[in-house]
């Protein structure tokens, strides 16, 4: 007989919360139309992953039972569609409205947005948005290519986001302090620790604060926080 597992269990499957919010593959990442030069021969297109995408992801992190969507259809008019999407990840909630011209296409954008606020495909928006060659005839454009060193391979954070509470070098020699040692990236920081906290047992905890700030946060501020949060875990534990 199958016995659903329990949310602990869950949570001690999953390794990496920031993995919601990891690059999706190149070939993946599809382009649509957002606007027309006045002559219509060049257009500005956006990326976006289909829902698919978004749906292999949860799975992939949260695991199929980790997860669960509920739909309400806001507004039903031919061609105008709005529905509102609650995604539930483990026992955190969030909430967007998705719009179509279909109500297929209303639900596809409802469940996009609202895995979006848990950082899903949330580094699309920031990516450059670019004006490429337009047939007006047939609407097809030039598919724009991600080269290696986009920043849809770069990690979530900016590397200039360094935090305040770093480690303290070492002392060096003479022959040393030529080249400073690199200081860690805040993203290895908070791996750091959580590996550290997991160690020790505490990986619902962690779970439950990487999930308040989705992933590494979505801006240095919260990065700062996240770190200062699990900081203070890991010495109220020692």
């Amino acid at each position: 007989m199958y016995a659903r597992p329990s949310r602990e269990d869950t949570i001690s499957k999953v390794n990496d919360w920031s993995k919601l919010s990891e690059p999706f593959p190149a070939s993946e990442v599809q382009w649509r139309v957002e606007a027309l030069s006045k002559d219509k021969r060049r257009a500005m297109v956006v990326p976006y992953v289909d829902a698919r995408s978004v749906l292999d992801r949860l799975d992939e992190v949260v695991g199929p039972e980790g997860w669960q969507d509920h739909y309400e259809v806001l507004v039903e008019k031919e061609g105008n569609y709005a529905v509102k999407c609650r995604l539930t990840l483990l026992e955190v909630s969030k909430e967007d409205v998705g719009e179509g011209d279909s109500l297929k296409a209303a639900f596809s954008d409802a469940l996009k947005r609202a895995a979006v606020k848990f950082g899903v495909g949330r580094y699309l928006y920031r990516l450059e948005k670019q004006w490429v060659d337009h047939d007006p005839a047939t609407g097809h454009f030039e598919v724009p290519r991600l080269e290696p060193g986009h920043p849809e391979n770069l990690p979530e954070l900016h590397p200039s986001a360094v935090l305040e509470e770093l480690p303290e070098a070492k002392p060096l020699g003479e022959s040393e302090a030529e080249t400073p040692p690199a200081k860690p990236e805040p993203q290895e920081l908070i791996h750091r620790l959580i590996d550290r906290l997991k160690e020790l047992g505490m990986g619902k905890e962690v779970a439950r604060i990487v999930m308040k700030y989705q992933g590494y946060g979505s801006s240095p501020e919260e990065t700062k926080r996240l770190y200062g949060e699990l900081r203070a875990l890991l010495k109220g534990k020692s």
